[in-house]
């Protein structure tokens, strides 16, 4: 392989004045440069979301909502234990006064 000596006017010379195949690399690659660099800013932008007043609002009142209806439910789980053991304590009695009334003195 022969290779042209080199001169400060070789030197000097761009890519393409010294190779014409750089000047079809430089017209392909130049395409695929820009679409690099446009894949590049698109992964770097992120997504915003923008969450209005009412948005927040409705929000709050749901989860308000929620939180009086778990309210409700234990206030009534514990209404209904608290009436369980009254009657138990009713039964209870009754079964000792059956007792108490079958028993000879």
């Amino acid at each position: 392989m022969v290779m042209a000596a080199l001169s400060p006017g070789s030197i000097l010379a761009t890519p393409i004045q010294a190779n014409p195949q750089v000047r079809a690399d430089l017209q392909t690659s130049q395409p695929q440069a820009s679409q690099d660099a446009e894949k590049t800013a698109k992964s770097t932008q992120t997504d915003t979301v923008t969450i209005s007043a009412q948005a927040i609002k409705m929000a709050d009142d749901k989860n308000a909502k929620a939180e009086e209806a778990s309210n409700k439910a234990d206030e009534q789980e514990s209404l209904q234990l608290a009436r369980d053991k009254a009657d138990n304590e009713r039964s209870e009695i009754q079964r000792n006064a059956v007792k108490a009334y079958a028993s000879p003195f």
